[in-house]
């Protein structure tokens, strides 16, 4: 019985250091993010994902909902931003485009 005690208390003990050195390290490791300021002035933070070679983007529709521009996250935690106004889209050639953006930025 006291060996059953002595091997429980133990566990217990062995189980609540790993959770303090879990908490420590979560809270000691913050991951680089890029940010974008949206036209609603919200901070909209965006990831880059190493192991797949891509950055998120997050596209801006602004207050009335139209698209107006694209933020992407790049390998160096660097923002870009692109407007719809750089874009050379067409209704004409709008369909060799994949994907929300710069799609969104005619209406035809």
């Amino acid at each position: 019985m006291r060996n059953f005690s002595n091997l429980l208390i133990a566990t217990i003990a062995f189980f609540l250091m790993m959770m303090m050195m879990k908490i420590g390290t979560i809270d000691g490791v913050s991951e680089p993010v890029c940010t974008y300021r949206n036209a609603e002035d919200e901070t909209i933070f965006l990831k880059y994902l190493p192991l797949l070679k891509k950055g998120q983007d997050y596209v801006d529709f602004g207050k009335e909902g139209k698209c107006l521009k694209r933020a992407i996250c790049t390998d160096t935690f660097k923002t870009i931003v692109e407007d719809c106004a750089q874009q050379k889209i067409t209704c004409q050639n709008k369909q060799r485009f994949t994907g929300v953006f710069p799609a969104c930025c005619i209406k035809c």
